[in-house]
C-alpha cells in the first residue's frame, strides 16, 4: 500500500485504523513472517511513520473535505503524533474543535500550535 492507495481508500470511507491494519498486514506478508513470529511490536514503527506521512498528505491535499476530517478527527483517539492532529486543526472545520485545541496544546509545544488559532 502507498499513500495514494490509501487516500483513495479514505475517501471511499476506509477509516485510518483500518488503513493501518492493511499497511501493517501488507508488511507482514511481504516479510513472510509466520503468525507465531509477529508481535504487537512488529512493524509498529513502519506502520506510524507511514501513517504520519498519509496524515500530512490528506491534510496537504484534502484539506476541507469532510470525509477526510472525519478519518483524522477519529484517528485522533488513537494516536498522539503531531501530524494528524496538525493536518486536522489546521485544515479542517470539526465539532468539538475548542477541546481538541486544548489537548492539543498539552501534547505539543505551542511553537506547533500558534497557527491552529487562525482557523
Amino acid at each position: 500500500m502507498n499513500v495514494e492507495t490509501a487516500t483513495r481508500d479514505v475517501l471511499l470511507g476506509a477509516t485510518l485504523r483500518q488503513i493501518a491494519a492493511e499497511y501493517r498486514a501488507g508488511l507482514i506478508e511481504s516479510f513472510g513472517f509466520r503468525p507465531d513470529e509477529v508481535t504487537p511490536e512488529t512493524f509498529h514503527d513502519e506502520t506510524a511513520k507511514f501513517m504520519r506521512q498519509l496524515a500530512r498528505h490528506l491534510g496537504d491535499r484534502h484539506a476541507g473535505d469532510a470525509r477526510v476530517g472525519h478519518a483524522l478527527q477519529e484517528w485522533l483517539a488513537f494516536c498522539s503524533d503531531y501530524e494528524p492532529w496538525d493536518a486536522l486543526l489546521s485544515g479542517f472545520e470539526v465539532d468539538g474543535r475548542e477541546a481538541l485545541l486544548r489537548r492539543g496544546k498539552v501534547l505539543f509545544p505551542s511553537t506547533l500550535t500558534t497557527h491552529w488559532d487562525d482557523r
